[in-house]
């Protein structure tokens, strides 16, 4: 009797100890199944992102680009301006420079709003 309980002993001692390797290694399973999705989902996380600022650089750059021309539209409709201005005084000297232009039915500011 003594024998079997010492095989019965020795008997639940190897069950428990493959139970509790079983477990052991079941949860060692999840929790790299749970490291695995964590990891592909940063991985993803990490790309979106890259996505995201690849976009918002890009965006950035035609801003830029759209910002620059401005400015140079700008620019030039002031160098235009100025210029216009210009000629338009030397038009209105040449005007007033002429003999008679006193008596001319055509004045020079009439002649430049023309």
């Amino acid at each position: 009797m003594e024998e079997h309980r010492t095989a019965l002993a020795e008997l639940e001692g190897r069950l428990k100890v493959e139970k509790d390797r079983d477990v052991s290694a079941a949860i060692t399973k999840t929790e790299q199944e749970a490291l695995d999705r964590l990891t592909k989902v940063k991985i993803d996380h990490d790309n979106e992102i890259s996505k995201y600022k690849a976009a918002v650089a890009k965006e950035q750059e035609h801003t830029e680009e759209v910002r620059l021309r401005l400015e140079q539209e700008t620019h030039n409709r002031v160098v235009a301006e100025d210029r216009l201005k210009d000629v338009k005084e030397e038009f209105r000297y040449f005007i007033n420079s002429l003999p008679g232009h006193e008596h001319s039915c055509y004045n020079a500011e009439y002649m430049i709003a023309r």
